[in-house]
């Protein structure tokens, strides 16, 4: 950004790309290539979701001691969100050689992150709308919609179901599966404006 190689425009964009084809397609790929018959650990599962599920609860908590309200919202999914499609497999790929038990966590915690994460922006976002039949309609259509969602079930059927996949799917599912990660650090750190960060008082 500082040597206007990005615009806003363009790191928009970007991150649209991310979160829409890329990060779906990169825990779809983790999660069709695996046996799950042969890995599944309900325990681990379990463990993941109800982890997650607790760090929502005491962050929502939390939140109520705010003095400013209308930032509610944003306060409580930067809390208990983390980087775990993203950064996570990258970093346990790079360190271990294959993704382990990384496709169960994504199971057990990131749709969880996702789902979350439209009901929080729903119900906390400054302009409240009242909770009426018109915002659960609204809300689940965000739950269902969601590409990250979409991508993990249908890599998890894929994996089920066992359905072949011909070389030529799997190298493209790979090559857009790579770049998740480095075009989402780049989208995040063309976005983020140190200025936007510090409090106003």
């Amino acid at each position: 950004m500082k040597f206007k190689l990005f615009d806003e425009n363009f790191v928009k964009k970007m991150n649209a790309f991310v979160f829409k084809i890329a990060l779906p397609v990169l825990v779809f790929k983790d999660l069709y290539q695996e046996d799950f018959y042969q890995v599944w650990d309900t325990k681990y599962v379990l463990y993941c979701f109800l982890t997650t599920a607790g760090s929502i609860v005491i962050v929502t908590a939390v939140s109520y001691i705010l003095k400013d309200k209308s930032v509610q919202g944003e306060f409580i999914q930067v809390a208990y969100r983390s980087s775990a499609a993203i950064l996570g497999i990258t970093l346990v790929e790079n360190i271990y050689g294959n993704a382990g038990m990384t496709p169960l966590m994504i199971i057990g915690s990131v749709p969880l992150y996702n789902i979350l994460a439209v009901i929080v922006l729903a119900f906390f976002k400054p302009e409240r709308e009242p909770l009426d039949k018109k915002l659960f309609l609204k809300t689940g259509k965000g739950i269902i919609t969601n590409p990250i969602i979409l991508g993990i079930l249908a890599g998890l059927i894929w994996s089920l179901i066992q359905i072949p996949v011909p070389s030529i799917i799997d190298k493209t599912v790979e090559n857009v599966a790579r770049i998740a990660t480095p075009l989402g650090l780049m989208a995040m750190g063309a976005s983020f404006d140190i200025k936007k960060s510090v409090i106003q008082h």
